[in-house]
């Protein structure tokens, strides 16, 4: 069973900061200047639009598939690598790799199943005997 402690602690990093910035911060700004009226009301319908946009397509991308801009995800890697004893049961080291360069970058974990795949395909060409035909 997984600890509360453990549990909540991931819900103040980085990341979640993100996400919970990037769904409020757009409704408000966009909420402001519609209310000011010194655009068109094509201006307000693109201010909505972008304001949508930022709420239903980068939120999910960043809580779900853990995506975010690259300055959120160095920040998020660093924290989750200076408190992976508390975070994580066993050695797991955190990296930020290019998702769709250089608007978004995706978090994934340097020890896992992957590295290992790597490691196994790595020693077992090590260990192969040359063929003698």
């Amino acid at each position: 069973m997984h600890h509360w402690k453990k549990a909540w602690y991931t819900l103040i990093g980085p990341l979640w900061i993100w996400v919970v910035f990037i769904i409020f911060v757009p409704f408000l700004l966009a909420g402001a200047i519609v209310s000011l009226s010194v655009l068109p009301p094509t201006g307000d319908t693109l201010v909505k639009t972008v304001g949508l946009f930022c709420v239903m397509i980068l939120a999910p991308l960043a809580a779900l598939a853990e995506i975010a801009p690259p300055f959120v995800t160095r920040v998020e890697v660093n924290w989750r690598n200076r408190n992976s004893e508390t975070l994580f049961e066993g050695d797991v080291e955190w990296e930020d790799v290019p998702f769709l360069p250089p608007v978004l970058n995706r978090i994934r974990s340097t020890t896992g199943r992957r590295k290992r795949r790597e490691e196994s395909k790595s020693t077992g060409t090590a260990n192969a005997k040359p063929s003698t035909i």
